[in-house]
């Protein structure tokens, strides 16, 4: 693992390459050295991490703890969708704030509560039966569609359950059908992780695909569908 520290308005931004396990303990001295002279805004930029394993969540829980005792604050940007659910495993997505992109990450240590909600809104994940068509992002109009289920939704990304799998990274098209929406949503996506047969046998084959560039009116969409239906779902428990 490598670690780049540079600052931006007022925060120190951690460019973190390669994966974050127990041989990291790396991380955990960094941030302590930023903490130690005084820097209490931390941003951990995981566009480039490979993997996050369970001795990872504990580095990243003990780096987290010692900001908090210093009355720092640390976030985490660009993180990728099955580190993401990873978190959300261990009950450490309610701990940490997390952004999609760099800017909104920096704004957020001078924003109000209400910002960081939405961005909470942002990555909740609602289980859900939905039809999905897709297409490499390369393909014409006339390219073949491909069939899928969409599993689970957030605002951040979408599993999608088929036949035909992508490979990693593949940029594609995706036409989403939601229930009660007059017309698809259509967004583009990179494929971020592949199932497992041996692990997730209950969802392979499948991929899951974090959105990119997905604009406000869309992002507020898939937020306000999201809101909507685990509102009913608790409404019939």
């Amino acid at each position: 693992m490598a670690i780049r520290i540079r600052g931006a308005g007022g925060v120190e931004i951690l460019d973190v390459d390669g994966n974050i396990d127990i041989n990291s303990s790396e991380l955990i001295e960094a941030i302590g050295s930023l903490v130690s002279s005084g820097k209490l805004n931390i941003l951990v930029n995981f566009e480039n991490v490979d993997m996050v394993d369970y001795s990872g969540l504990s580095i990243l829980a003990i780096a987290y703890k010692n900001v908090t005792n210093h009355n720092g604050k640390m976030k985490l940007s660009r993180v990728p969708l099955p580190v993401i659910e990873l978190l959300k495993v261990v009950k450490l997505d309610s701990v940490f704030e997390i952004y999609s992109d760099e800017m909104s990450a920096i704004e957020s240590f001078f924003g109000d509560a209400a910002s960081a909600h939405q961005m909470r809104r942002k990555f909740q994940r609602l289980d859900l039966h939905i039809r999905i068509t897709y297409k490499p992002a390369g393909d014409g109009e006339g390219a073949q569609l491909f069939d899928g289920t969409g599993l689970n939704l957030s605002a951040a990304g979408v599993y999608i359950h088929s036949e035909r799998i992508l490979p990693l990274n593949s940029v594609i098209k995706i036409y989403l059908d939601m229930p009660g929406l007059p017309h698809k949503l259509e967004a583009e996506g990179r494929v971020v992780y592949v199932a497992d047969k041996e692990i997730q046998p209950h969802v392979y084959p499948g991929m899951g695909v974090a959105f990119t560039h997905l604009d406000t009116k869309k992002e507020r969409t898939i937020v306000d569908f999201i809101d909507k239906n685990s509102t009913h779902r608790a409404d019939e428990t």
